[in-house]
């Protein structure tokens, strides 16, 4: 059995069942506390990779539109 994933009535992926041996090996030696793999935004740039941007600065603002009353 391989990864599988479930779709909702649209056919949208929301959810993934993963095999427990995959699984242990992605998380052997890890905390449970700790995000599993590398955050590197800059490696999801795409058309944006040229500009002068600070992602950490930007994600934050788009974030906080999240947050205005």
């Amino acid at each position: 059995m391989g990864v599988q994933y479930i779709c909702d009535a649209d056919g949208r992926k929301t959810d993934v069942i993963v095999p427990i041996d995959l699984w242990e090996s992605l998380t052997a030696g890890k905390p449970a506390d700790e995000p599993i793999g590398v955050a590197e935004p800059a490696r999801y740039r795409g058309i944006y990779r040229d500009r002068d941007l600070d992602l950490e600065t930007e994600a934050r603002n788009l974030r906080n539109e999240w947050n205005r009353i």
